[in-house]
């Protein structure tokens, strides 16, 4: 998996764990209620498994504000609101930028879900099982790249436990969420780059 389209696909990850009120059918009251959870739990992490034509992926997640942290074997990206470090085995080195708006739509979790808000309609459709809710989500006009996303939440928590992006291509992108927690208060050091994370001696390229 390459390190953009496994960043796309964790930011869409976060993006739908964040889900901002944009609902205009009977799903309106699931996803407020998942907006006001994740709100709630301040600090959230999550174990995540992305299942993509490539394989599977397998990480760690940690959100807070509009601060994120991912750790992948395919990708390891950190930002503080303001930084972004991203490091991949593929290009073997560390990258320092400060994301224009329209790089942060591609990486940053709180960019993306405006463009989901204006984007997609939803509506609830059966769960297959008693203790989730399921809601798809449909473009409002014709989008390149996704054709409907279905998002399984747990109706315990209500939190994403699973998610299906059906792509235009015909392919899909299955992420499988678990051991989420909330409620921590993370240091501002957990959001910038961690040496200790990438081998010894990679070197770290300031492109800002």
């Amino acid at each position: 998996m390459t390190m953009k389209k496994t960043a796309v696909i964790l930011s869409l990850l976060i993006a739908i764990s964040t889900l901002q009120t944009f609902a205009e059918d009977n799903s309106q009251k699931i996803i407020d209620k998942v907006v006001s959870t994740y709100k709630a739990v301040k600090g959230l992490s999550a174990h995540y498994a992305i299942t993509t034509d490539q394989g599977v992926t397998e990480g760690t997640i940690i959100m807070q504000g509009d601060k994120f942290r991912m750790i992948s074997n395919d990708l390891r990206c950190w930002y503080d609101g303001k930084i972004l470090w991203s490091y991949s085995p593929m290009s073997g080195e560390v990258n320092i930028t400060e994301p224009s708006d329209e790089e942060l739509q591609m990486i940053n979790p709180y960019s993306i879900i405006s463009s989901f808000r204006n984007a997609f309609t939803t509506r609830q459709v059966k769960s297959s099982t008693a203790s989730n809710h399921e809601v798809e989500l449909l473009p409002k006009v014709n989008n390149p790249d996704i054709k409907s996303v279905r998002l399984t939440i747990s109706r315990k928590t209500y939190l994403p436990v699973k998610i299906v992006f059906a792509l235009a291509d015909g392919t899909s992108i299955i992420i499988i969420l678990s051991q989420t927690k909330g409620g921590a208060n993370y240091p501002a050091a957990t959001f910038m780059f961690e040496k200790s994370l990438v081998p010894a001696g990679t070197p770290v390229i300031d492109l800002r």
